[in-house]
């Protein structure tokens, strides 16, 4: 009995630390599709402060078909689309990636984030504090130039 509940005990202190804030592994993103990768390297891009560097973009299964429609879209509820950030270096004529800046993800729940057009933000820099304030103000105001692609900016890659 005494082993039982030190188990539960354990497993409850020590799921924070395996667990982002949706309670999902913290790289369950790795498991998800490859959308596309981008580098912004360059102060030209109008997204480079403070979007520089290298980002890779990831779905979940439920979004999967909806990005890969290069047309008007609309996600289904429950998709889910990682975008992590790292800082570009470059090595032997190759830009790579340096260290891990944030990663920001979107959440289809119209229920939950009316507010936002039914998608939730969040953002973490690389020591996992959150760093969105207001999904309207720090997300969704820039997000609404792609209304008809459901807020989403990427467009699928083969």
């Amino acid at each position: 009995m005494k082993r039982a509940i030190l188990t539960i005990f354990a497993l409850i202190l020590g799921f924070p630390f395996l667990t982002n804030a949706s309670g999902e592994r913290k790289d369950f993103y790795k498991y998800w599709y490859h959308v596309k990768s981008m580098v912004i390297f360059d102060k030209k891009h109008p997204l480079y402060d403070p979007f520089f560097g290298i980002h890779h973009v990831y779905i979940n299964k439920k979004g999967l078909k909806t990005v890969q429609n290069q047309g008007k879209r609309t996600f289904p509820e429950g998709t889910k689309i990682a975008i992590v950030f790292y800082n570009h270096k470059e090595d032997q004529g190759a830009f790579v990636e340096g260290e891990k800046r944030l990663e920001a993800y979107m959440i289809k729940n119209s229920k939950k984030y009316k507010n936002t057009d039914g998608w939730g933000y969040f953002a973490y820099d690389a020591k996992g504090n959150p760093i969105v304030k207001d999904m309207k103000v720090d997300c969704h105001n820039c997000h609404s130039q792609v209304k008809d692609q459901d807020f989403v900016f990427s467009l699928w890659k083969e």
